[in-house]
């Protein structure tokens, strides 16, 4: 189950006995488990019914599961941090006698509880605990949310603070500072302040007050090297090492960027247009138009051996056979000397 099919089916009343909230997008998490709690708990009890408990011991989960609901039909049992379906991580108990005695118990789980079992990030599915909650419990899956939901929940978070924006300045914020809503959350928050009393966020906005992640630089660095701004394309890369990136990083993020321009053009050259290479590619429809627009300058044979270079000096630079230091730059070197003999013939 997904979110949306988790928060449609909460809006019916439909509430599970047990749940396992898993995934990488933490706010959509949040705000589930706190509509979840306001739909079990109420009242002026509603405290005394909240339980949460951090990686407990089978006797514990269990005797706070038996404990009935004070002048309520239900309680709340919420369980952090479970041992039994995070990787390696220690526990005070053996796993595989309290994964049978919970397994055991779920069959017999009382209608008096609602019981979570949170965890941040994705659950290990190699954990016997997952394999006993895939078959007795619902898990829900919250990962980050697609183009479409991302854009609608920009422009409403932004409507609740007296703001409007439009699609494209919608897709140039996600797409310059990442899809983690919290992180995004932040900031919709500078952006309102940095507007004051205007109403409309612009593209411009964004541009000039928000964050922006390595890839969504690289992306940047590649337009500019690719284009033949090659002391820009320099600069850009000396930022990103002084911030702390390294060149082995900053190298497959290269040759993805340049794989994509190779892909724009084939599709280009297939009768694609810019709105079918954007949802080929997952980009937004102004990133196709620049990349469309970046790859004219080469033909896609050049492009497929730019590609090449890229994998090619990461895989001599990660088997010892090339020093890291000056690698990334004699990728960017050669680009631009092809990038020049295309100018000049």
């Amino acid at each position: 189950m997904n979110h949306s099919e988790f928060f449609a089916a909460l809006k019916k009343g439909t509430v599970a006995p047990c749940y396992l909230f898993e995934g990488r997008e933490e706010l959509t998490k949040r705000s589930a488990i706190k509509a979840l709690r306001s739909k079990v708990v109420t009242g002026d009890f509603a405290d005394m019914n909240d339980t949460r408990l951090t990686d407990p011991a089978p006797d514990a989960l269990i005797a706070a599961a038996e404990t009935l609901p004070f002048l309520s039909d239900r309680r709340f049992l919420e369980i952090r941090d479970c041992a039994m379906l995070q990787g390696d991580k220690s526990k005070e108990y053996d796993e595989e006698d309290a994964v049978r005695r919970l397994s055991e118990y779920f069959d017999h789980l009382p209608d008096t509880v609602c019981m979570v079992f949170y965890v941040r990030g994705k659950a290990d599915g190699r954990k016997k605990l997952y394999n006993v909650l895939k078959k007795k419990a619902v898990i829900v899956s919250f990962e980050p949310l697609e183009d479409r939901e991302l854009t609608q929940w920009i422009a409403k978070s932004l409507q609740k603070m007296g703001k409007k924006i439009s699609q494209g300045a919608c897709q140039r914020l996600w797409f310059s500072a990442g899809r983690d809503l919290t992180l995004l959350e932040n900031e919709l928050g500078k952006l309102a302040a940095f507007v004051g009393d205007r109403e409309e966020v612009t593209e411009a906005d964004v541009a000039e007050v928000c964050v922006q992640t390595t890839e969504y630089k690289v992306f940047d660095l590649t337009d500019a090297l690719l284009s033949g701004r090659a002391s820009q394309a320099m600069g850009m890369l000396e930022a990103l090492l002084r911030e702390g990136e390294d060149r082995l990083g900053l190298l497959p993020m290269l040759g993805r960027q340049c794989r994509q321009l190779k892909y724009a053009k084939a599709l280009a050259q297939e009768g694609v247009g810019p709105e079918g290479i954007a949802a080929q590619l997952g980009v937004p429809p102004f990133v196709a138009k620049k990349i469309l627009t970046t790859a004219r300058g080469f033909s896609l044979s050049q492009l497929n051996e730019i590609c090449r270079l890229c994998l090619d000096t990461e895989y001599q630079v990660k088997s010892g056979r090339m020093m890291d230091v000056g690698s990334l730059e004699k990728v960017m070197l050669t680009i631009l000397a092809m990038r020049e003999g295309n100018r000049i013939g």
